[in-house]
């Protein structure tokens, strides 16, 4: 109990010494084990290079399969000195957490330099917020496609046209207010037929602001939807040509909106969005090329092929981004997608040909590889989120603690099949980092002892008469 006090208040929620001491201490376990702030941090130090010694015995096993692929999503955070964090995307694995004097591209080069150099790894895309040093970390570092991070773009895209059209609605709102107050109080006569006209007068044209703002959510969820590998509608491969189409209509809403709301700013947004879609498109493309590849690897038939990346690849990703989102309108949309899908898939021969343990096996492969398409690096602002909370918390990382807390995120935090990153990244059933800290950690510290008897203290009945 106390090893996980350490560990999982101490250590990952930044739980002082002092309280861990009071806790203990509380709960009358201080009579088995040492329980002062000093003997606390002592013990901490002693978890923490247990955690480190962990990674250190599990390091023969975080090896890279010849040309495995990998998705990489790069960012900083600011604690004083920028955090460097980079992740893989689809298995969550970090590679780099380090804190540096600057986020230049030879900063950066030189912690991806670390894992990367003479590895067998196979960068296929990073995604980012577009910062020069990224973007020239994905193409000359790396040697992938850099790919525009869909989350950051979004908001960029939407955010003067939306500020514009929530103080609009709210100033509206409070105009209506007061002069419904003013109807009240003059509600007879000339003046009360003017206060009426008025505020029905305000009622259009907060209707028409409140029309205007739907049709921007509308639009800003229409660019959602389309940047996929597949398209909704058809349920076919997305292309260059086909999303800069589709992406036309939303687009031109937010150019109407723009001039009213947010005016030069909103425009500039749309421009710099317009800017990013061969981004999008390129990661698209990038992703296809790593299926196909890997494809080859698994089945010459090219009927199998075709049957795989046209029929059973569309229903397996729309199935995924339904269950991943949150908002009700697009997971009715792409619920609508996955059962378009699931029809069309068993429409086809090859579906029914196949045994169910192939059916299986082709399933779980195309889970794999629709989980490798990421278009926004949330993971990675998930963890500057952490990161954040826990230097509040500590008042700072040491060099020791940032280190010890990546070695966690890798091998003991988990999803909800159970895996940690590490398993999810190297394919190995990696021993449970607390059970094994336990093993190798040895005994408590064992509370002080008087040398002097203690005395007994006289019962309340002793000394009370009767």
């Amino acid at each position: 109990m106390v090893f996980g006090l350490v560990y999982y208040f101490g250590l990952k929620q930044g739980v002082g010494a002092e309280s861990l001491s009071e806790f203990i201490q509380a709960v009358h376990l201080d009579t088995h084990v040492a329980s002062s702030a000093s003997a606390l941090r002592q013990l901490k130090q002693r978890v923490t290079q247990a955690v480190e010694d962990y990674q250190s015995a599990q390091a023969a096993h975080c090896v890279p399969r010849k040309d495995q692929g990998i998705c990489v999503g790069a960012d900083e955070t600011f604690f004083g000195l920028p955090v460097l964090v980079l992740l893989e995307l689809s298995s969550g694995y970090i590679f780099v957490e380090t804190e540096c004097e600057n986020r230049t591209y030879a900063t950066w080069m030189d912690q991806v330099n670390q894992w990367w150099q003479d590895s067998p790894w196979q960068c296929h895309y990073l995604v980012s917020d577009g910062a020069k040093a990224l973007v020239k970390l994905a193409v000359s570092g790396l040697g992938c496609v850099s790919v525009a991070d869909l989350f950051h773009a979004l908001r960029a895209l939407g955010k003067p046209i939306g500020r514009a059209l929530g103080q609009r609605i709210a100033a509206m709102k409070k105009q209506q207010d007061k002069r419904q107050k003013q109807l009240r109080k003059h509600h007879e006569g000339e003046d009360g037929k003017a206060f009426q006209t008025l505020i029905e007068n305000n009622e259009t044209a907060l209707q028409q602001v409140q029309q205007d703002e739907k049709i921007y959510h509308e639009a800003l969820e229409q660019i959602s939807q389309t940047i996929h590998p597949f398209t909704l509608d058809s349920l076919q491969w997305q292309t260059q040509k086909r999303l800069l189409t589709d992406l036309a209509a939303p687009l031109q809403c937010l150019w109407n909106l723009a001039p009213t709301y947010g005016a030069h700013k909103a425009q500039q947004a749309i421009d710099t969005f317009e800017e990013q879609i061969n981004s999008f498109a390129q990661g698209i493309e990038a992703w296809q090329q790593w299926v196909t590849i890997a494809l080859d690897g698994q089945t010459q038939d090219r009927a199998l092929r075709n049957w795989l990346l046209s029929r059973l690849l569309p229903w397996v990703y729309w199935q995924q981004q339904a269950d991943k989102t949150r908002h009700p309108s697009l997971k009715r949309r792409y619920q609508d997608a996955a059962s378009d899908a699931f029809d069309t898939l068993f429409e086809h021969d090859i579906t029914l040909q196949l045994t169910d343990q192939q059916r299986a096996r082709w399933v779980l492969w195309s889970q794999e590889f629709c989980a490798k398409y990421q278009r926004t690096s949330s993971a990675v602002e998930g963890r500057n989120g952490y990161l954040t909370k826990l230097h509040h918390a500590r008042r700072g990382f040491s060099e020791q603690s940032l280190s010890v807390l990546t070695i966690i995120h890798n091998f003991d935090l988990k999803r909800q099949d159970g895996t940690t990153a590490a398993q999810r990244l190297f394919d190995y059933n990696f021993p449970d980092l607390f059970e094994w800290m336990l093993d190798h950690i040895g005994d408590l510290p064992r509370p002080r002892r008087s040398a002097k008897p203690q005395q007994m203290k006289p019962s309340y009945a002793a000394v009370v008469p009767a």
